[in-house]
């Protein structure tokens, strides 16, 4: 039997990570309305439901323990998912089982929406590769450009000096103006300036971290060393004063 927790049985999912329903006999408010497809002794009350439950998949979880009539999911607030749902089996023996359980049947469908998870951080990691990542693709991308500007510099010297068969020299502007590779990056440069922000950020702790570490070593050394003081009668703490 699960543990007991506030009224309800605490009973988990399979796994090493596994999750817990809460779980109680459902008890009558009243005869009319609603109330009454939720009938006495049948029914249990489950609080905690994973967030892809549906009605669908609460039905087929606890079919497993044994026959379910109705499942009736709890109501949830505007932009929020059902949490709770009342679950009327066709018999009382069943609610009895259940409510006796050490653990829970595998939740249909969780195999499905760990997939999709996974597929979810591969795409996240993907479009965030990294600050080395995203270095190396920007120190790429300037390389070629500064040699195609290179390239087009010294065609344009070429065609300064010139002369057309009507005795005219070409007038050519040498110089190409830098806005143009600004308006080619201004993703790159905004993601790059994130990256490193966040990059700082990260330094910043470890070196916090690391001078609290330090602090901490210093303090066990210097407690050490008190306690071996101690244990020879060297160590005589100074007498306050009043």
């Amino acid at each position: 039997m699960g543990r007991k927790v506030s009224g309800y049985t605490m009973v988990p999912f399979p796994g090493a990570f596994s999750s817990y329903l809460y779980m109680k006999k459902h008890i009558t408010k009243s005869e009319g309305g609603a109330e009454t497809e939720l009938a006495t002794d049948r029914t249990a009350y489950v609080v905690n439901l994973q967030l892809h439950a549906t009605q669908e998949s609460v039905k087929a979880l606890f079919d497993q323990v044994g026959p379910v009539q109705l499942v009736v999911m709890g109501k949830s607030s505007e932009g929020s998912v059902a949490s709770s749902a009342h679950v009327v089996f066709k018999s009382k023996a069943t609610l009895t089982k259940l409510l006796k359980l050490k653990e829970l049947p595998e939740m249909p469908g969780s195999d499905d929406v760990e997939d999709v998870l996974e597929a979810a951080i591969k795409k996240y990691r993907a479009e965030r590769p990294g600050l080395q990542v995203l270095k190396a693709e920007a120190d790429e991308f300037m390389a070629k450009f500064d040699a195609e500007e290179e390239a087009e510099r010294k065609q344009r010297e070429e065609l300064k000096y010139h002369v057309d068969a009507d005795g005219f020299q070409t007038v050519v502007n040498t110089k190409r103006k830098r806005k143009e590779l600004e308006e080619m990056l201004p993703f790159r440069k905004k993601q790059k300036s994130k990256e490193l922000q966040d990059f700082y950020r990260f330094q910043l702790r470890e070196k916090k971290r690391g001078q609290l570490k330090t602090l901490r070593e210093r303090f066990d050394e210097d407690r050490q060393m008190v306690e071996k003081m101690k244990k020879a009668n060297k160590f005589r703490p100074e007498a306050g004063t009043d």
